[in-house]
């Protein structure tokens, strides 16, 4: 098998939907996962690559699989294409612009978008039983990282082993994605638990996911976990039948459940950071001190590099490129360089980065696209809360901008290649000006959500 693909008669059917070998690897072992390798050579990119050629050539020779109507649409949105494509532009007009090898560094991870173009291609051309594999190989890499990270943070290790093919510790325990994988383990945890499924095993999956966030003093990985815990309800809450019991009990319970949530928050460490953030007397001095100490270190970083960008027209319009550092142009790198950080190319924030390297077009057009997304989870909700693959996608999305806005993710492959493969799921549901009535029908009769739901292992 290449990248979901195996040799069959013509037209044979992708195994699971391509990319997920690489998705699933960061899910298992997220950031530390992307390191196995040799600059400027990665697993990840291997994986991705396997994938995609497998894809192009199984769908070249054997002919492309007639859409079954499960999506209408087996392409991203316009918007996004239009993103896709100045961002490339911009990338290759930045060549020459600065090192090779940073060159490739800082550009790689926006070309990840082309996953969604993937992702989505495949998911429209996809068997049940394919995005039930999918969905078990996703369960199985989100459970391996819940075990793996609660025994480094309650167990109170700091030291991991090193291996030569690696650039990283293995295990190593990157906060930020970390806590945002956290989250989507809780969320699809609680999802389990509000359809009615055995509900043992995903309520120790959820309590362990949310108490490893809670213990970590990541502010960002507590919204992450905050907002896909609420994702989940509210995409079980729209996927409920009106006349459910289920959904009287959930409108009185979660009010409640909330109300507990705002009391125990603020006492834990990532909670009594964010508290500390926007008023220290209600922390203890040392989390107000560090808490606020951090924030005035990002916005020093983020004016300083607006106020760069905005020295020039053309670098306002079109941004800095690639291959630059503009972090060190700006005046800024030693603001975020210390004993915790060395060679730091990005102002931990992903759309002021985006700001610099492309300019206000770039930016607006990045907002525009997460914009976008979001609001196609809120018009699909129901629907997405009926299948686990699409609530999965979602939650990827919603748990990853939040660490994005404050950390460096979506410039790196940990980041970058999950939350581009679930944009393109995601942009599969919208509706296409093609009706899949106008459609070639092959298996046209959509499995329950239950029954897709089958084989995927209770976590």
């Amino acid at each position: 098998m290449v990248g979901g693909y195996i040799s069959g008669p013509v037209k044979s059917r992708p195994t699971v939907i391509v990319g997920t070998s690489a998705v699933a690897l960061i899910l298992a072992a997220s950031r530390w996962g992307t390191n196995i390798g040799a600059s400027p050579i990665y697993i990840t990119d291997i994986l991705i690559g396997l994938g995609i050629a497998g894809w192009f050539i199984a769908t070249r020779m054997q002919g492309k699989r007639a859409l079954d109507g499960w999506v209408t649409r087996n392409r991203p949105s316009a918007l996004f294409a239009l993103f896709f494509v100045y961002v490339s532009a911009r990338f290759l007009l930045s060549l020459g612009g600065g090192p090779m090898l940073d060159w490739v560094r800082d550009g790689v991870p926006f070309l990840y978008g082309v996953l969604a173009f993937v992702s989505a291609s495949s998911l429209a051309r996809s068997t049940h039983e394919a995005r039930a594999r999918t969905m078990r190989i996703f369960w199985a890499a989100l459970i391996f990282h819940t075990l793996w990270a609660c025994v480094i943070i309650f167990g109170g290790i700091q030291e991991t082993p090193s291996v030569p093919f690696s650039t990283a510790p293995l295990f190593q325990l990157r906060p930020d994605i970390d806590a945002a994988l956290l989250g989507v383990t809780a969320g699809m945890c609680l999802l389990r638990i509000l359809r009615g499924h055995k509900k043992f095993w995903p309520f120790i999956g959820m309590v362990a996911s949310a108490a490893a966030v809670l213990t970590l003093e990541t502010r960002a990985g507590l919204i992450a976990l905050a907002l896909s815990v609420a994702l989940a309800i509210l995409l079980q809450y729209a996927a409920t039948p009106r006349q459910n019991v289920r959904r009287t009990v959930m409108v009185m319970v979660i009010p409640a459940l909330a109300l507990i949530a705002l009391m125990i928050l603020p006492t834990t460490p990532p909670g009594e950071r964010l508290v500390a953030t926007f008023k220290s007397s209600q922390g203890s001095t040392s989390a107000a001190e560090s808490a606020q100490g951090t924030q005035r270190a990002r916005e020093l970083v983020w004016s300083g590099v607006i106020d760069w960008t905005n020295e020039e027209t053309s670098r306002t319009i079109f941004g800095g490129g690639f291959g630059n550092n503009f972090l060190d142009e700006s005046g800024t790198l030693a603001y975020l360089e210390g004993s915790t950080y060395s060679g730091v190319r990005s102002p931990h924030n992903w759309f002021v980065g985006n700001y610099a390297r492309l300019g206000v077009i770039g930016f607006a057009l990045s907002i525009a696209v997460c914009l976008q997304l979001l609001g196609t989870i809120v018009r699909y909700r129901r629907r997405i809360g009926e299948d686990p693959l699409l609530s999965l996608s979602a939650l990827l999305i919603v748990a990853i901008l939040p660490v994005a806005s404050f950390g460096v993710v979506l410039e790196a492959p940990h980041g970058a290649v999950p939350f581009w493969w679930a944009a393109g799921i995601i942009f599969a549901l919208r509706e296409s000006k093609t009706k899949a009535a106008g459609l070639s029908q092959v298996d046209s009769s959509p499995a329950p959500a239950a029954a897709v739901g089958r084989g995927i292992p209770a976590l």
